[in-house]
C-alpha cells in the first residue's frame, strides 16, 4: 500500500509539471489556448489526489479534511476550466487554468 501511495504521489506530480510546463511553454506563443494535455493532466491530478487521500487514511495517516477538500476543489476547477478552454480555444481559460493550478500548490504546500 506505501508503494502504491509513492507511485501516485509521483503521477500526481507529474500531472502538476504537464500544467505547468505546458503552460510555460505556450506563453511562449501569440495565441496561447488550453489543450488536450491541459484536460488530461487535470483528469490526472483529480484521479490521483482522490486516491491519494483514500490511501492516507487506510493507513491511518493524518489527513486535513478541509485542505483536502480544498484541494479537489481546485482540481476539479482546473479540469472544468481546461475544458472549457480547450472548446471555445479563447485566452482566458488559458490563464484561468494557470492561476488554478498555482492556487491548488500554494494550499498544498502551505496549509500544514
Amino acid at each position: 500500500m506505501e508503494s502504491l501511495r509513492h507511485v501516485l504521489l509521483v503521477f500526481h506530480l507529474f500531472g502538476f509539471a504537464a500544467i505547468l510546463g505546458g503552460l510555460f511553454y505556450q506563453l511562449r506563443g501569440k495565441d496561447p489556448v488550453a489543450g488536450g494535455y491541459m484536460v488530461t493532466s487535470a483528469g490526472v491530478q483529480l484521479v490521483t489526489g482522490a486516491g491519494l487521500i483514500w490511501i492516507r487514511m487506510s493507513l491511518d495517516l493524518p489527513v486535513i479534511g478541509a485542505k483536502m477538500w480544498v484541494k479537489l476543489a481546485l482540481d476539479a476547477l482546473v479540469a472544468a476550466i481546461a475544458l472549457v478552454g480547450m472548446r471555445n480555444r479563447k485566452a482566458w481559460p488559458f490563464y484561468g487554468v494557470g492561476v488554478s493550478t498555482a492556487a491548488a500548490v500554494v494550499v498544498a504546500v502551505a496549509w500544514t
